[in-house]
């Protein structure tokens, strides 16, 4: 009984692991296409893996963490250990090795250091690194009159931080190409890597890091990871990861073995015992049935790359006198058929793992090409392939389009190409003999080899990163010949093989390696389906409505009014949109959801016709329609956000330029999402960015280096008064001995920084010096915020800078943050920024949602934090404080806007109310800060500097209320991302109440700031004066 109780249970097992197989990756759907395959090989395959699913889903979950286990094995064999649910980093000696268990630990943002930055000489020697050291502890050094060439590398740490408080003080040197060598010194530490030593205890310690380690202390720990970069293939890249406890952490701990001769591995695992087993599993049916079959040359390698199995009647076949013989199997006449062989066959073609294999092996034919084409919408053809075709496209088909192509019908496939066929024909009959004038359209991802019935031009099609030629995809543009019935195409497959990505064959029992066919065993469990993934909503109903109960959502669509104002993206473009706030709240798991959001239907809908006008379409909007509008570049994105500053309510977030989504190519969208974030149709514009260069926020980014400069000059000592004085606006001539006393080569007449213009430098708008836009000859941070002075503000950022010890040149530039607020205190306007809210994440539920909720990137009630790239260098300092080399949201922006204007920090949010129980009340941190100084800086913006054309016409009571800032961030010779930001005091507009702020920016535009963003604002702002509606609605409710 017992025996037959354990074959059972290893039957299900078994069963379970190829139902897994068959359900492909989460990030590679790929069962439509495997279920085409099974088309081919039968109904029969598709009952038994009916089956199979079926037996295996009890199995699944019990047996998901022993999966993810096994990837230790190998390491560890017989390794018995404990995941604790206390917050914590364990390290645990195993035979053979150790293991490191990371329990509810947050980590922080990734440190990368370019190792190649760090080489002393043409040796290899590497400059130390520093790991852990505060500031001040580095900061004589800076200030000292000697180089600091040797302090290059610090990463540094904050000075009140329980994770680190406790940190030792560690040391990184050695040779490129060659193990590091680390030292630490201080508390009692922890060490564990693959340098082979195993876990070394104590205050000090030297240990090798060659690929990987841990470093743990009472309160953190620290992962270090050294890998190989394109960037610097010599000495490769190291990055570092700061760990505190957190015991609002759920899920698995992160479990990471190390054995003695330095191999390691990582796996995910749940609290509770783990035990592995001592000796690897053995071999499944299906392995070892694919091994036998390749041993006897049953399966082998076709010239074409197909894989291909022997025929099920073989050995009749060989037995058959040669006339008899109806087809041509000379292929496998190497093959010697004896029982062992034809057994080999029976199994193959008769029993579940053979067609477990034969399955394997369909998959792997179908991956191996791509073959599809689609026509316009609206076209009625039907072209015809030579084999079966499909309408599901792989996946990886959408790394050819760098966007969503726009009207076409979906994608037809080819199925199968057969491996004697390595070129297909596609024809189209026509209902009547063709005049000649008969044109047709069609996108087709291969390459035509022949035209028969018609003349073609073609028009290459392929912009996306897995393109290996622009002619992958090609638009065809035929015209049938007359008299022709028929139109042909011989066609040539691509290869799609090319197409894939690194690590998305781990997924595939089959890969064919140096022209031998591999069959992998699958030891890492496919990613699974998030919850609510793929399968559309709860049973219960979602519905949304806006901050005055206008319904938004329900029946599980957007309703008419809320897609007219462009908040599908927001919500839902599909039941399956799981990232939209329905997708959302039905993954809750509550079984339905009613909520109020903050957004104001009408409100929302005028800046979405306003944002399509005139910051998409550079139009002119009249208050009822628009007029003057042009054809936008197809790479425009636009995003426009309408704030309540006093309690983060967003009102409007508009977003224009996506490409439009339905059901007929919501599958496509998706893939295209996955594959390329940049041209994905599914972001918000308002909302997230793909860390891009079109995000970077320009002068708008001035307003947050105007406060950096208001907390620096606010300090002690005679730099701080030196900059306090340089802010309020000396005279022209004391500024310019001011540069000359410190030997900064800064001059007001010259429209460059430094005024040399040797090496990098930064350049004024239009190449002009800053004299002619003094006041009364004084010119003070006031000036500089309303013309957008940037030679002003990169050397006022450098004045600021504490790494660089005050002095012209040398300092430490490069000195980086290992945990967040490390350069707090000696980069003023990095800390001004963090304040603001950048690197942080922006939940917009307000508080709602529950602890436990799997956030997901690109959630809608989640905006990309505000990014600011690693500063290295002077040059690249100066950039930071004119808003380059950084990423934000028209969200962020307006989040600065509105603390300007507040005095205080503003809390985003979009859900105000969820199944009757009320968002979170904001709780506002007073800035603390001189704020006259810029309030005044961004008046003169609108009254008379960069945006003052765009604003002459609206009412003076609104524009006496109105406080701004432009943007104009060049991303090519020709062409920026252009910003405006603003508040609004209360009272300005008929009814408004509340302090409103606002954000817009467009990018591909070759305009400025003035002249293309700030006018959107200008456009709603006469429409809400105009109407004498203000934000009366906004009011309600609260």
């Amino acid at each position: 009984m017992a025996q037959l109780l354990t074959e059972f249970v290893e039957r299900r097992h078994r069963a379970w692991r190829r139902g897994r197989n068959l359900a492909g990756p989460r990030t590679v759907p790929w069962v439509p296409l495997a279920a085409a395959a099974c088309v081919l090989l039968g109904g029969t395959l598709l009952g038994v893996n009916a089956l199979r699913l079926r037996d295996a889903a009890p199995a699944a979950a019990a047996d998901t963490d022993a999966l993810r286990a096994d990837r230790l094995q190998p390491v560890v064999p017989g390794a018995r250990f404990t995941v604790d649910e206390t917050p914590g980093v364990a390290m645990l000696p195993q035979p053979g090795g150790a293991i490191v268990v990371a329990s509810r630990m947050r980590s922080s943002t990734p440190q990368r250091i370019d190792l190649c930055r760090q080489m002393a000489d043409p040796s290899g020697r590497l400059l130390p690194l520093r790991l852990g050291q505060r500031f001040a502890d580095v900061e004589a050094a800076v200030r000292g009159a000697g180089g600091t060439a040797g302090m290059r590398g610090a990463l540094l740490v904050a000075d009140a931080s329980h994770a680190t408080a406790a940190m030792p003080r560690l040391r990184l040197a050695g040779q490129a190409g060659l193990p590091l060598q680390l030292t630490w010194r201080g508390a009692a530490a922890r060490w564990l890597g693959n340098g082979g030593e195993g876990i070394v205890r104590g205050a000090a310690g030297r240990v090798t890091l060659r690929d990987e380690g841990w470093l743990a202390w009472e309160g953190g720990a620290l992962h270090l990871v050294r890998r190989p970069a394109a960037a610097c293939p010599r000495a490769g890249e190291l990055v570092a990861r700061l760990y505190q406890p957190d015991a609002a952490q759920r899920g698995r701990a992160q479990v990471t073995a190390f054995a003695a001769g330095g191999a390691s591995a990582t796996a995910w695992l749940a609290p509770g015992e783990h035990v592995l087993a001592a000796a690897a599993a053995p071999a499944l049916e299906d392995e070892t049935l694919f091994a036998a079959l390749q041993e006897r040359g049953l399966v082998r390698l076709a010239d074409d790359g197909a894989i291909v199995l022997a025929p099920r009647d073989l050995a009749a076949w060989r037995a058959a006198p040669a006339h008899q013989r109806a087809a041509d199997l000379g292929a496998w006449r190497h093959v010697h058929v004896d029982d062992a062989a034809a057994a080999l066959l029976r199994r193959l073609y008769r029993q579940a793992d053979g067609s477990y294999v034969r399955q394997q092996v369909a998959l792997y034919n179908s991956e191996r090409a791509l073959l599809a084409w689609r026509v316009r919408t609206g076209d009625a053809s039907r072209w015809q392939a030579d084999g079966p075709v499909t309408a599901a496209m792989a996946p990886q088909a959408a790394r050819l389009f760098a966007a969503l192509p726009q009207g076409w019908q979906p994608w037809t496939r080819l199925a199968s190409l057969a491996s004697t066929a390595p070129v297909a024909r596609l024809s189209l009959d026509l209902p009547r003999p063709a005049t000649g004038g008969e044109a047709l359209a069609l996108l087709l991802a291969g390459r035509v080899l022949r035209v028969d019935g018609a003349t073609m031009a073609s028009r290459a099609a392929c912009d996306g990163r897995a393109c290996t030629a622009p002619d992958d995809v090609s638009r065809l543009d035929l015209r049938a010949l007359p008299g022709a019935r028929r139109i042909v195409l011989t066609v040539a497959p691509l290869d799609a093989r090319a197409l894939e990505r690194p690590g998305e064959r781990q997924y595939r029992h089959l890969r064919v390696v140096a022209n031998r066919i591999v069959w992998q065993p699958l030891a890492t469990p496919a990613p699974q389906v998030r919850s609510g993934q793929g399968g559309g909503h709860g049973a219960g109903p979602v519905l949304l409505a806006d901050r005055n109960g206008t319904p938004l959502w329900a029946d599980g669509a957007t309703t008419g009014a809320a897609d007219r104002a462009g908040l599908a993206p927001l919500l839902g473009l599909a039941p399956e949109h799981d990232a939209g706030i329905a997708g959302m709240l039905a993954r809750t798991g509550a079984g339905g959801a009613r909520a109020r959001l903050s957004i104001d239907l009408p409100l929302q809908a005028l800046a979405q016709r306003v944002l399509d006008c005139v910051a998409l379409r550079r139009g002119r909007w009249t208050g009822e329609r628009c007029t003057g509008a042009t054809a936008p570049p197809p790479q425009r994105r636009a995003g426009f956000v309408v704030l309540d500053a006093e309690n983060g309510d967003i009102l409007a977030a508009a977003g224009a330029g996506q490409p439009s989504v339905d059901a007929g190519n919501w599958l496509e969208a998706r893939a295209l999402d996955r594959a390329n974030p940049a041209g994905s149709p599914l972001r918000l514009p308002a909302l997230q960015h793909d860390g891009g260069a079109h995000h970077s926020p320009g002068s708008t980014f001035k307003v947050i280096s105007a406060l950096g400069l208001e907390l620096a000059a606010r300090g002690e000592g005679g730099q701080a008064r030196q900059l306090d004085a340089l802010l309020g606006g000396p005279p022209l001539p004391a500024i310019n001995a001011l540069a000359r006393e410190r030997g900064f080569d800064f001059a007001t007449g010259a429209p460059t920084y430094p005024a040399s213009a040797r090496g990098a430098h930064v350049t004024n708008y239009r190449e002009q010096g800053i004299d002619g836009r003094a006041r009364e000859g004084r010119l003070g941070l006031a000036q500089a915020l309303t013309y957008s002075l940037n030679t002003w503000f990169a050397w006022a950022g450098e004045l600021s800078d504490r790494t660089l010890g005050g002095r012209a040149e040398g300092g430490m530039p490069d000195a980086q943050p290992l945990e967040a607020g490390a350069l707090d205190g000696a980069r003023p306007i990095l800390a001004a920024a963090r304040r603001l809210g950048f690197d942080r994440p922006l939940r917009l539920d307000g508080g709602l949602l529950p602890p436990a909720f799997r956030w997901n990137d690109y959630d809608a009630l989640q905006a990309t934090p505000a990014r600011i790239d690693p500063v290295h260098t002077r040059h690249e300092l100066r950039q930071m404080s004119i808003g380059l080399r950084m990423q934000a949201t028209p969200l962020q922006m307006a989040l600065a806007a509105a603390a300007i204007g507040q005095g205080a920090t503003v809390t985003p949010r979009l859900l105000l109310e969820l199944d009757g129980r009320p968002a979170a009340n904001p709780a506002p941190e007073k800035l603390d800060v001189r704020l006259d100084r810029i309030r005044a800086g961004m008046k003169g913006v609108i009254d008379a500097g960069t945006a003052a054309g765009a604003f002459h016409a609206l009412p003076r009571g609104v524009r006496a209320g109105l406080h701004g800032k432009t943007g104009t961030a060049p991303t090519s010779d020709s062409g920026a991302t252009v910003w405006f930001t603003a508040w609004l005091e209360p009272g300005s507009l008929p009814g408004q109440r509340h302090r409103l702020a606002f954000a817009v920016h467009a990018s591909h535009s070759d305009g400025t700031g003035g002249d293309h963003a700030a006018p959107a604002v200008a456009a709603v702002l006469a429409a809400l004066a105009g109407q004498g509606r203000g934000n009366n609605t906004e009011q309600q409710g609260k």
